[in-house]
């Protein structure tokens, strides 16, 4: 079983919850994500989460963020068990509305361009390969404890 980090980032923008998703510049059909990859051997789930997010998106110095799930995937178009474990990133920092990044890496994204942009939380479209299946949670944590 392969071992996945992913990152609900949420961010306070136009007095609204907002989450940070990208597509791929060049390959559309691959559909709206998250940021996340692969945990490497004898590295730390946070540890993981923490380089995955610079490696696909550029940001760095986000807060370490709480998990809200570890759920089993079996990935359709990979064939590959995994076991996806989601963090909840609230983060006050200003970045930019939208951006592109050249992903870093030794994995197989290495090169390729993800566009970056802010949706509201409550009207995200449907993400690819299931990566949506914890927003309601992300949407129940941050009812319970709103930050401003």
């Amino acid at each position: 079983m392969v071992e996945k980090v992913l990152a609900y980032i949420i961010s306070i923008r136009n007095n609204t919850y907002q989450m940070l998703v990208h597509e791929h510049k060049d390959i559309p059909e691959a559909g709206l994500q998250v940021p996340g990859g692969t945990v490497d051997p004898e590295e730390d789930l946070v540890t993981a989460l923490q380089r995955e997010i610079y490696e696909e998106s550029g940001l760095c110095n986000l807060p370490v963020g709480e998990i809200v799930a570890s759920a089993p995937f079996l990935h359709p178009d990979k064939q590959e068990l995994q076991l996806r474990h989601f963090y909840l990133i609230q983060t006050k920092q200003q970045h930019p509305a939208t951006w592109e990044h050249h992903v870093l890496g030794n994995g197989v994204d290495n090169g390729l361009v993800f566009r970056y942009t802010w949706y509201d939380l409550t009207s995200i479209p449907p993400l690819a390969a299931s990566q949506d299946q914890f927003l309601h949670l992300v949407r129940k944590i941050i009812q319970a404890h709103p930050r401003s």
